[in-house]
């Protein structure tokens, strides 16, 4: 008798689900004027969201599209 998986949805609610499932990360340096960094880190302050998060999304939607 193998074991099954339960969809997420069904998974307790202290089981953290998003631990498991997060991928594993690389840190990337790049050099950008210091002008634009202030420039990030305000939207990212403004966004109340990590500068991490929208350099990613921001990457996120220029790979989308360049998708033929």
């Amino acid at each position: 008798m193998g074991l099954k998986s339960k969809p997420l949805d069904q998974v307790r609610a202290d089981v953290p689900v998003a631990a498991v499932m997060r991928e594993e990360v690389a840190r990337i340096n790049i050099n950008v004027p210091l002008s634009m960094r202030k420039q990030w880190k305000t939207a990212a302050a403004q966004a109340n969201r990590p500068l991490t998060d929208l350099i990613v999304d921001a990457m996120t939607v220029y790979l989308n599209t360049q998708r033929h």
